[in-house]
C-alpha cells in the first residue's frame, strides 16, 4: 500500500474528497496522486499526518497503527533513545487497555 492509498482511506473515512483536500492543505491539483509514484517532501507529510491527526510512520508505512500512543498523546520524546521510546509506547498501550477494562467493569 502507498502513502497514497493510505491518504485515500483516511479521506474516504472522513469524507473529503482527495481534491477537497488539495486545496485545504494548500497543494496544487494532482500533487498529492503524485504521491503514488514519488515520495512527498517531510514537510507535505507532516501536513497531511497533522490534518488527520495520525503519524507520518503512518502514512509512510511504518506502522499499521493509525494513531499510535506517543503520537496520540503528543508525548516529548526529545532525549530518548529507540528502545525508551518503544518502552514508552509499549507502557501507554498496556496502561491504556487496563483502563479500558476497568470502565467496562464499571459499566456493568
Amino acid at each position: 500500500m502507498t502513502i497514497y492509498d493510505r491518504i485515500k482511506e483516511l479521506a474516504l473515512a472522513k469524507h473529503i474528497s482527495i481534491a477537497e483536500l488539495e486545496r485545504k492543505l494548500g497543494f496544487s491539483n494532482g500533487s498529492l496522486y503524485k504521491w503514488s509514484k514519488t515520495s512527498p517532501s517531510i514537510d507535505k507529510a507532516k501536513l497531511v499526518a497533522d490534518y488527520f491527526n495520525v503519524s507520518t510512520d503512518y502514512l509512510l508505512g511504518r506502522t499499521k497503527d493509525v494513531e499510535d500512543p506517543i503520537s496520540y498523546f503528543r508525548i516529548d520524546t526529545t532525549g530518548l533513545d529507540k528502545d525508551q521510546v518503544d518502552d514508552m509506547t509499549n507502557q501507554l498501550t498496556q496502561y491504556q487497555a487496563f483502563l479500558k477494562e476497568q470502565l467496562m467493569k464499571k459499566n456493568k
